[in-house]
């Protein structure tokens, strides 16, 4: 596309000139942006490596990064205040303009399996291989790839792309917008067993899974279904691979949850929540909105809304950082204390 439409769609203001006929073919980063591309930097700890990037514009915020600026220019500014932001919305349009990595299909009429209870809406692409369960409704502009299974009574809405080997368990609920990446299990058993006398009893879970509009599941996530109710991922959260989250978790809008995270039965987590890498959350507990969770955390009761945590057990981060300075610190405090007991002897 022309830049100048890049950036009337972007809404930034330029620094430099640039002729209106040149075009720009997608988004690089700095160090290997072609000289048709558009590259983005996000802060200081890059800033080195606009001396030698080929990228035709750059997206930046200029204030912030001006005195570090090489003296001969080759690119052009594109001055944004949140260029984090800008860059994601770059990415957006390319998309809209040169298509999506689902590429575009005809559907495969006979190369799949769907109940014939079943509906699917207008311009929705099912691969070969897929297999949906009777009852289900599938919405329109879909896109269903080979090998997913879709089981009994499932709702998927609008817009959805449902990736390879994904399962989709009975009665689950899959809202508009969303995206579910390959190998990811929506709406499977709970771990829930009883002790007997002989060895445990499965509780069998009867509930559902749903994820509300625009949620987005990494690669090989696994999400189970309520024991009688519902497991529910709120509107706009993201969560990235290899996460699990068990029966009856209620998750807010707009959370982000980082890889290998593991959520417990029950738990709560409110609106607008990070959690790093590697997270535990203990089961039947609640955390509020707005909070902060360092990676390798472990939550084991309450956390208040806009709280930022770390440590396992988790707390207070400030405290936390102090902490960990003082256990650094231990040797040199043991040995000093056993030069103190020598003197005392």
């Amino acid at each position: 596309m022309l830049l100048k439409d890049l950036i009337s769609k972007l809404s930034l203001n330029t620094i430099g000139v640039f002729s209106e006929s040149l075009n720009v073919s997608g988004i690089g980063s700095l160090q290997s942006a072609k000289e048709d591309e558009v590259s983005f930097v996000a802060g200081h700890k890059y800033a080195k490596q606009l001396l030698e990037t080929k990228a035709c514009a750059v997206i930046m915020d200029y204030e912030s990064l001006k005195s570090e600026l090489p003296p001969d220019i080759k690119f052009v500014i594109l001055d944004s205040k949140n260029p984090y932001l800008s860059f994601a919305e770059a990415t957006q349009i390319f998309k809209d303009a040169f298509g999506d990595r689902t590429g575009e299909h005809e559907d495969f009429e006979g190369g799949y399996f769907i109940g014939k209870t079943s509906v699917k809406g207008k311009n929705t692409v099912i691969f070969p291989g897929v297999f949906i369960g009777e009852g289900c409704s599938v919405g329109g502009n879909c896109r269903i790839m080979s090998n997913a299974v879709i089981g009994i009574n499932v709702t998927i809405g609008n817009n959805v792309t449902i990736y390879p080997n994904v399962t989709v368990y009975d009665n689950s609920r899959i809202g508009n917008g969303c995206i579910i990446h390959a190998g990811s299990v929506i709406g499977s058993d709970g771990f829930g067993y009883a002790r007997g006398k002989t060895g445990y009893v499965k509780i069998i879970h009867t509930g559902y899974a749903e994820l509300e509009d625009n949620v987005e599941i990494g690669a090989n996530v696994t999400i189970d279904r309520g024991a009688v109710d519902f497991t529910r991922i709120g509107a706009g959260t993201k969560i990235d691979n290899l996460v699990q989250i068990a029966h009856n978790v209620i998750i807010g809008r707009n959370c982000v949850i980082a890889a290998q995270t593991g959520i417990a039965g029950s738990s709560e987590i409110g609106d607008n929540v990070t959690m790093g890498g590697q997270v535990g959350i203990a089961g039947h507990i609640s955390i509020g909105n707005n909070v902060m969770i360092a990676a390798q955390s472990g939550v084991s009761g309450n956390v208040g809304d806009g709280e930022i945590i770390s440590g396992s057990p988790a707390f207070s981060i400030k405290e936390w950082r102090n902490s960990v300075v003082l256990f650094k610190k231990l040797p040199e405090l043991f040995k000093k204390i056993k030069e103190i007991s020598k003197t005392k002897d």
